[in-house]
């Protein structure tokens, strides 16, 4: 009885990152390796298949078309020769026969303008999500701060706050600024190369 190969790759793509990540997706599938899964530390899994019978693409949706509820959508990419493979928070992974065509047509510009508008959108509400986190955190080790009579207990929610503080500042300077800041010249970029203005 044969059993099914996989392989498990450790890789790490940013939310700016899209593109790369649905590149290195096919290449594996040129390679011979479908996509399966990837974890939240980045570990993707992939089972061995045939080299180049599938081509993948990542997608955001930001609302269903037409109204359509969720079951109705996937029998609507059912229909359309499409599988979702995976799904990630809001991210789903597409799965179609490389024999049927590619999921847009080459140099689409339109449909990259999306995509980076989808991934920048995401981005923003993500880190507003984490900056709502971060202040009501400041604001209960702030008001412990105040409350507490006790010196100790003091000292260690005052090291919380800091220890917050900071983690903040440097995650927001280091990681959400260049992601945002790539984000937006991509989807510059493609404006320009498709003439629309401002």
């Amino acid at each position: 009885m044969a059993t099914t190969e996989y392989k498990k790759v450790w890789n790490f793509f940013f939310i700016s990152q899209v593109d790369e990540e649905e590149q290195w997706l096919n290449s594996m599938a040129r390679a011979g390796w479908d996509f399966v899964r990837v974890n939240w530390c980045s570990r993707y899994i992939f089972k061995r298949g045939t080299p180049g019978e599938h081509i993948y693409k990542i997608d955001l949706p930001e609302h269903l078309p037409h109204g359509l509820g969720k079951e109705e959508y996937y029998n609507f990419l059912t229909e359309c020769g499409i599988r979702i493979v995976f799904e990630k928070k809001e991210w789903m992974y597409l799965q179609k026969k490389a024999a049927d065509g590619p999921f847009n047509r080459e140099g689409d510009m339109f449909a990259k303008l999306k995509s980076a508008n989808k991934s920048y959108s995401y981005a923003v509400r993500t880190l507003c999500t984490l900056m709502k986190t971060f202040c009501a955190l400041m604001i209960c080790a702030i008001v412990g701060m105040l409350v507490v009579n006790n010196q100790s207990v003091s000292d260690f929610l005052h090291g919380i706050t800091l220890g917050i503080g900071i983690g903040t500042v440097v995650s927001v300077t280091f990681v959400w600024v260049p992601v945002l800041t790539s984000l937006r010249k991509r989807i510059n970029t493609l404006i320009d190369e498709i003439g629309i203005k401002n």
